[in-house]
């Protein structure tokens, strides 16, 4: 049940980002996540 929970919340902000922000948001996460990989990986 609480993975159901995780898919509708990441859902849900994937829509609210694409409709009022145009994927900014997300756009942000995924260079954030990037860098930490880079860094981690050297």
């Amino acid at each position: 049940m609480r993975y159901v929970i995780v898919i509708v919340a990441i859902a849900f902000f994937l829509i609210w980002d694409g409709l009022y922000h145009h994927g900014y948001y997300l756009d942000q996460a995924v260079r954030e996540m990037s860098r930490i990989v880079r860094m981690v990986t050297g």
